[in-house]
């Protein structure tokens, strides 16, 4: 569809009605509608739709794990192995519906996720106003909007009284912007079209007219949408790595299947045999419970999430966070309350002011709440806070007439009962109208021009701390002849028969001089929206941890910097802030070290996370407005605001929080590093095992020895050393030390110095295992007991492993008093293998025989014995670096 205007923002509103061929005062004609209709399409945003059951049940198995472990089975049920391909399938099936529940619950708990437009706008077509469903509405409506009103469509104003919009969804301007009839510059950034109103954006005070210069998808709200859908879902870091991993297994399982078989077949065995233990071989050294126990440490992680007030909508991305390297957060409703309050009160008298601050106001109040605009609300609380009864005053002073706030005026004026006029307004306004001040005793003096200078430096250094600065005054009065009283009448007149008229701007005249002069001023309120409870703590906490905190707004640098010093998010130096326009011109290596990126739009938000990125830094993004929702999905993890974010920032988002507290984030990152240590420390115990038991049976064939393994017997192996301990794995709790260390290099998956650990460790393992195979065949010779043995052995020496695998550098007996889980699968795999060995039926399957006391005490040696080499090994890496350096579990 066609965009006739591109920038309406910067023309006349007569001229927009020239080139849309509308008339103000009548609207569209009948027959024009279904033209526009036709030329720039209906005012329907597509809306986003969470996954559906099938997308998430299909992404369980678009895994390369997952696929090699699909072709083990298949290669098993070839090779008439149905023992191991039903397992390998169970396991698959397990891990598809652990990860499909967890995901799907998510999913329904924001089912609700939905982009939707105001249900109904009121219109002005051939002369007369009609109610309409806002989806009917074509480009050159005209149409009229109220206070609490959801604007329907993007509109050029063409006449406003007081009218002031809530755009923080669509812009993160954290209070509501005052609008107005004059065009703007063409290039001016989106929050600083005044002459504009937006699609998705609340009318907060006063009304207005005006013409829909866009609708749909062409509206700035769907531009974000398009912007939207042409982000991809990209894989999380885990994923990416676990891919990785999976690439390698197939190269392993090839290489293994390939040098098992032809070693055997050169040594003399059978061709069609040693091929079958070749397959049976490669297809145990595939891990197939990492797919599982990774969905089951992230299912565990999600479920402490959740506890911790957050939603986990992808499994893989609550560790995504533990590998966070950068937090760009918007600043409204996530570092910021997104509730204006009155931080300073300047005044000789501040109860005095406050209480012009009450009577000078369109705010309600309706059961002790304060209902209004943002502004006004805030003075009525900072008047409650002091012990101002708003209530009783108002109804002790009642309004006989008023002046509305007017963004040309920039001040609002009521006259009161009591013959007191009330003035609140621009800092600079109400000065020009005053002629006396009150000193520090309460005394009134004349109005000196260095008092007013004094004054104006007092208004520039508030205004320059970020503060939203108002001025009060106030006059003894009598009505001009052109004031109107309350219901549009002067207090004079009796009521029209024909209701009330509109109120017109007449103004409130001072009795004793001319108009515009004579006011008594009281002082200045210096209102922000505050930062909000625990975000300098969570953010000195990310800090310690290593993640950089990054502050994107869309509001003006000055009140951006000014709460990012407060939050100390450049720590003690001064915030290096950037307005969007420098960023084309800016270094990117400077766009990097930037700590506030202010005025910034939807794409600026993109390019930001794009930038970070590619400089190869992992980046969450927290958000809660429209706005965000680009860089939510373009983020390696996006986080949204569950209680104040829109819709279609939860739907973009890969974590929600309940409780929109930066804390919570801080708590997830924790959460993040502890499940990643978890799939490291499994990993870690999966492919030592794997390895030794690889290497136990290639070099028994080499070295001519009997196979030490039949396969069922690798399998019960895998079933057993598996499950447990690595359920107890992903149970371990976080290490105090872990916030206290930088976020781990993405290559630590899969260093090199992590795969020599488990190279060396499952060498050791298979050597431990082979000599008690090779005792056992001295002592008994070939056959099921010195298999038993070998089996046992092997699974004895795994045992022992899984306290190594509980840290690279920290002792294994560290912490042992408070590690139930740990003690629990030991106790678990042993039971088990004692059943293998002394259950017939169990023994008849597996073709193993009953041990003695001797035997018994071999595989009780194979326990201890990994336990200590590694010992050593670990003191001695202990001595060359610090634990809390390293970033290793």
């Amino acid at each position: 569809m066609q965009r006739l205007l591109t920038a309406p923002h910067a023309l006349a509103a007569e001229e927009v009605s020239r080139v849309l061929a509308v008339d103000l005062k009548s609207g569209l004609r009948e027959k024009q509608i279904d033209e526009q209709r036709h030329r720039f399409g209906a005012n329907v945003v597509v809306r986003q739709r969470r996954r559906p059951a099938a997308k998430i049940l299909a992404s369980q198995f678009a895994s390369i794990i997952v696929l090699l472990l699909a072709v083990a089975a298949a290669i098993a049920f070839f090779t008439r192995d149905r023992a191991e391909g039903f397992a390998i399938l169970v396991v698959l099936l397990i891990n598809a519906a652990v990860g499909f529940i967890t995901e799907f619950q998510a999913e329904r708990a924001l089912d609700k996720l939905r982009l939707q437009t105001q249900a109904v706008a009121h219109v002005i077509r051939d002369g007369v106003h009609r109610e309409i469903d806002a989806s009917e509405l074509v480009v050159g409506d005209v149409i009229s909007v109220s206070a609490g009103a959801q604007i329907p469509a993007d509109t050029r104003l063409a006449e406003s009284v007081g009218l002031q919009v809530e755009e923080a969804a669509l812009t993160g301007e954290s209070v509501p912007v005052e609008k107005s009839t004059a065009p703007v510059d063409a290039q001016a950034p989106l929050a600083e079209r005044s002459s504009m109103a937006y699609l998705g954006t609340i009318a907060t005070a006063g009304r207005a007219t005006g013409i829909v210069t866009s609708v749909g998808d062409q509206t700035e709200l769907g531009a974000i949408g398009k912007l939207l859908a042409g982000v991809a879902d990209e894989p999380t870091p885990l994923e990416r790595r676990l891919a990785a991993l999976g690439r390698r297994l197939v190269y392993l399982v090839l290489a293994v299947a390939a040098i098992v078989t032809l070693s055997g077949w050169w040594r003399g065995d059978p061709l069609w045999e040693m091929v079958e233990i070749g397959i049976s071989l490669a297809v145990a050294a595939v891990p197939e419970g990492l797919p599982a126990v990774t969905t089951l440490i992230l299912a565990v992680g999600v479920l402490r999430m959740a506890r911790r007030h957050a939603i986990v909508r992808r499994l893989p991305a609550v560790e995504t966070l533990g590998s966070t390297t950068v937090i760009c957060t918007d600043k409204t409703g996530t570092l910021t309350q997104n509730r204006l309050t009155v931080r300073v009160v300047d005044s000789p008298d501040p109860d005095r002011l406050l209480r012009v601050g009450a009577l000078c106001s369109e705010a309600t109040v309706s059961d002790g709440a304060f209902i209004g605009d943002p502004t006004e609300t805030a003075l009525l609380a900072a008047a409650a806070e002091r012990g101002i009864d708003v209530e009783a005053v108002r109804q002790s002073h009642p309004k006989t007439g008023e002046e509305p706030f007017d963004p040309e005026t920039r001040r609002m004026i009521t006259m009161h009962a009591d013959g007191i006029t009330r003035l609140k307004g621009a800092p600079a306004v109400v000065l020009d109208m005053c002629d006396r001040f009150l000193d520090e005793s309460g005394s009134e003096h004349p109005m000196t021009d260095a008092k007013r200078s004094a004054l104006s430096e007092r208004n520039h250094e508030m205004a320059s701390q970020a503060l939203r600065v108002l001025g009060f005054g106030e006059a003894h009065t009598e009505p001009s002849p052109r004031l109107r009283g309350e219901g549009g009448r002067r207090p004079d007149e009796g009521a029209s028969n024909d209701g009330p008229s509109p109120a017109p701007s007449g103004h409130l005249l001072p009795a004793s001089r001319g108009e515009g002069s004579a006011y008594l001023f009281l002082g200045f309120t210096g209102m922000i929206d505050p930062p909000r409870e625990g975000a300098a703590a969570a953010i000195a906490r990310a800090r310690e941890a290593g993640v950089r905190v990054v502050m994107l707004t869309g509001d003006q640098p000055q009140t951006a910097a000014a709460i990012a010093r407060e939050l100390h998010i450049a720590g003690d130096d001064e915030p290096v802030v950037v307005h969007a326009r420098e960023l084309q011109q800016e270094d990117s290596s400077r766009l990097r070290s930037t700590d506030v990126f202010a005025r910034v739009s939807p794409a600026d938000k993109l390019h930001i996370v794009e930038d970070l990125r590619e400089a190869g830094e992992i980046v969450a993004v927290t958000g809660d407005g429209v706005n965000d929702a680009p860089a939510l999905r373009r983020a390696d993890i996006g986080v949204a605001m569950g209680l104040s974010g829109t819709d279609v920032a939860r739907q973009a988002a890969d974590l929600v929080l309940t409780d929109d507290n930066l804390a919570t984030i801080v708590d997830a990152i924790e959460q993040g590093r502890t499940i990643y240590a978890n799939i490291i420390r499994f990993v870690h115990l999966m492919f030592s095992h794997n390895l030794g038991e690889v290497l136990l049976v290639f070099t028994a064939i080499a070295s001519g020895m009997p196979l030490p393994l039949m396969p069922l017997q690798l399998l019960w192996m895998n079933v057993v050393t598996d499950v447990f301990p690595a359920f107890a794995l992903a149970m371990e709790p976080s290490a105090p030390e872990r916030m206290h260390r930088k976020p781990r290099s993405t290559s630590d998956f899969l260093s090199p110095s992590f795969m020599i650990l488990i190279a060396w460790q499952g060498a050791m393992l298979a050597a431990i295992a082979l000599a008690s195979y090779a005792w056992a065949l001295k002592a008994y010779g070939p056959g099921a007991h010195a298999r038993t043995i070998a089996l046992t052995a092997m699974i004895a020496v795994q045992v022992g492993h899984l306290f190594n695998c509980r840290s690279r550098v920290a002792s294994a007996i560290r912490g042992l008093a408070r590690a139930p889980f740990i003690w629990g699968a030991t106790i678990a795999v042993v039971a088990l293998q004692l059943a293998a060995v002394n259950v017939t039926w169990l023994a008849r399957i597996l073709g193993s025989t009953p041990l003695t006391r001797l035997d018994w005490t071999i595989a009780a040696a194979c326990v201890i014995a990994p336990i200590i080499i590694v010992e050593i090994q670990k003191a001695f890496v202990r001595s060359m670096r610090s634990p809390l350096t390293t970033p290793h579990p």
